[in-house]
């Protein structure tokens, strides 16, 4: 009898210690709520390097009806780009257009009006930048 006492009391303090070490009293672990997805309408800058030069413009983003579409307008050199399609998920949103019967491929990562990306056009690829026009 003595032994099932000694056992009982050290499985007592044992409880009583793993109890007294956890983490009673801090308040649960939240997650940050995610942000809204990115709204793919309106007009953004963008920045680039194509066959060695730096290429800047814009890519405007418009809705007809539930349908997105565009066009990319390079300041200078390569001619627009008609956009066919804009998918957004979460904070990325991805545009292409069709840059004469090839696909142009650009992916966009916001932060807040930011974002950083790539691009795909056939063989070629390159990074991009830019930020959403104000207006």
């Amino acid at each position: 009898m003595a032994r099932l006492s000694v056992f009982t009391l050290l499985l007592a303090v044992g409880a009583a210690v793993g109890c007294a070490s956890g983490t009673a009293g801090a308040p649960p672990a939240t997650a940050e709520p995610e942000p809204e997805a990115v709204d793919p309408v309106g007009t953004y800058s963008f920045e680039t390097t194509y066959q060695g030069q730096t290429v800047t413009g814009r890519i405007v983003i418009t809705k007809t009806g539930e349908s997105f579409g565009g066009v990319l307008e390079p300041d200078a050199g390569p001619p627009p780009v008609d956009i066919y399609r804009v998918t957004v998920d979460g904070q990325e949103m991805t545009v292409i257009g069709d840059a004469g019967g090839e696909d142009l491929v650009i992916t966009m990562t916001f932060t807040g009006d930011t974002y950083t990306g790539s691009w795909v056009l056939g063989f070629d690829s390159g990074e991009l930048k830019g930020e959403r026009i104000k207006r």
